[in-house]
């Protein structure tokens, strides 16, 4: 569906990892394109397929496949290798590792959960102010 800015307030921008279907199922230096989904705690919509053909050509593929996404706040791989992961986090992206197949919906609805109580990384994506990020409080 298309998407412009401002359509879901506090969402961010997930990348995943696919070789088939709307499955979470691909190596990042290996899949054939990603689904990009905006995602809030109560919407979640594709709003993108990107092919990561071209990568194969590219000098860095693994940089070409990090600028692919470059505007994605996560990125769900079955496994991605450490060089690749360095230029994913460099691209503030936050790679996250799923070993097992799983439908790309159900994973989504499963990670919506986090956003009750979101690590001061993903607060930050939301665009909650420094002290709204506060993970941990000291308690006296």
């Amino acid at each position: 569906q298309p998407y412009k800015d401002g359509d879901m307030p506090e969402s961010i921008r997930v990348a995943i990892a696919s070789n088939s279907a709307a499955q979470l199922n691909g190596h990042f230096g290996s899949c054939i394109r990603f689904l990009v989904y905006q995602l809030s705690r109560d919407a979640c919509r594709l709003i993108d397929i990107r092919s990561t053909i071209e990568a194969d050509s590219a000098e860095d593929r693994n940089l070409f496949r990090a600028n692919l996404i470059k505007d994605c706040h996560v990125l769900f791989v079955q496994s991605i290798g450490g060089p690749a992961a360095a230029k994913v986090i460099r691209a503030d992206i936050y790679p996250i590792k799923v070993p097992d197949v799983i439908d790309a919906d159900d994973k989504l609805r499963e990670f919506q959960q986090v956003f009750d109580a979101p690590p001061p990384w993903m607060a930050k994506a939301l665009g909650k102010e420094p002290e709204e990020r506060v993970r941990f409080a000291l308690h006296e």
